[in-house]
């Protein structure tokens, strides 16, 4: 039995890409030397730096300040913007790239702060959204940074604006531990995220408030409580969640809505790469039902052949094409993947059903 399968492939969309400034240099802790002391050999990845920090480092705040001060010494602001997450398969891919290159726009900066910290169990977020940096708003790329959950507390972190400033088109290392537990109050004043209760404020003020000044927002947020349930709900909720909120602000500036539409795609595209994910495993299953279809064949084919391994093969083949359809069965059709694509596979998975049926009533 020949059966072609058909993997496609989508990547994590929504890069973001910004400058940064420079600020005085806040005292409160040696992060030359606390990032010097952090071995070369452990940063590869999130997982192993995660495990050093825990093994290293007593307590969540002094966990992630090593982080922070880690990315602010030994990641440097790429001012080529030479990597995007167009260029990777997965969220985890685009990680291990940056943590190795050593090079990244904001976003590289906030997934790997997430990353580590998760792994650490330290619930952790990034954050989107834009600036106004010396009062003119900066809203045609967007920016990145991060919440985490310290000790029972939601905090604010900026390791990109915390790292240093690039001054006529070069990036130049100035260590910032303002951006480090930054109070909401004084984050609000350039750092607008696209979801309301990221402000980490009860009275989040809205995109018009900020584009004018405005300090405090007309509506009440147990932001704590929004986000302690907003963290445990899958990707695709956490950003419709997201976009209602942002969309509810009712912010009719041009620039605005181009935001909301990019994160609209953004939105459309995670829910693409979930229904592509599951196309991939149903395609997985009837591969490996292929498989022990034709091991069964060629058993079969053979003298003296047991009876009792011929029907475990052909079982184990059911098995695995029932899972494929069941796979099968939850797919819907996206930008990146056609109905008669999925058509085709539910085809295949029946060709193949049927001939192990046959197969079994032959033996």
């Amino acid at each position: 039995l020949k059966v072609f399968l058909m993997y496609r492939r989508t990547a994590l969309s929504f890069g973001i890409t910004w400058l940064i400034v420079a600020h005085s240099l806040a005292s409160g802790w040696n992060p030359d030397s606390m990032a010097r002391s952090i071995p070369y050999g452990v940063t590869g990845s999130p997982n192993d730096f995660a495990l050093y920090l825990k093994d290293h480092f007593p307590g969540e705040a002094a966990r992630v300040q090593a982080l922070f001060s880690w990315l602010s010494y030994n990641i440097s602001y790429d001012v080529n913007q030479v990597e995007t997450m167009s260029r990777f398969e997965s969220m985890d891919d685009f990680v291990l790239f940056t943590m190795k290159n050593k090079k990244a726009v904001c976003q590289g900066y906030a997934e790997i702060f997430t990353a580590v910290c998760t792994r650490m169990g330290i619930q952790a977020l990034t954050v989107h959204g834009y600036n106004r940096i010396d009062g003119q708003l900066k809203s045609e790329l967007g920016h990145a940074w991060n919440l985490a959950k310290i000790d029972g507390v939601w905090r604010l972190f900026d390791p990109t604006w915390g790292s240093g400033y690039v001054d006529n088109g070069r990036f130049r290392k100035s260590f910032d531990s303002f951006y480090f537990m930054t109070p909401p109050d004084s984050l609000i004043r350039s750092h607008m995220p696209f979801d309301p209760v990221w402000q980490l404020r009860e009275y989040p003020i809205t995109h018009d408030q900020f584009i004018e000044g405005g300090n405090h927002g007309p509506s009440y947020y147990y932001f704590s409580d929004t986000l302690d349930h907003y963290y445990f709900l899958d990707e695709v909720n956490r950003a419709e969640c997201t976009l209602r909120r942002a969309e509810a602000t009712d912010a009719d500036r041009t620039e605005i809505q181009r935001m909301f539409m990019r994160y609209n795609s953004y939105v459309l595209n995670i829910k693409c790469n979930v229904e592509i994910t599951r196309y991939n495993a149903s395609s997985t299953y009837l591969k490996e039902a292929i498989d022990r279809f034709n091991e069964f064949q060629e058993f079969r084919n053979k003298r003296n052949t047991d009876k009792a391994q011929l029907k475990r093969l052909l079982e184990k083949a059911n098995y695995l094409v029932q899972q494929s359809l069941l796979q099968a069965q939850n797919i819907s059709s996206c930008q990146s993947l056609s109905s008669r694509e999925i058509q085709r596979l539910v085809r295949q998975i029946s060709e193949v059903e049927n001939a192990i049926l046959s197969a079994f009533k032959s033996i």
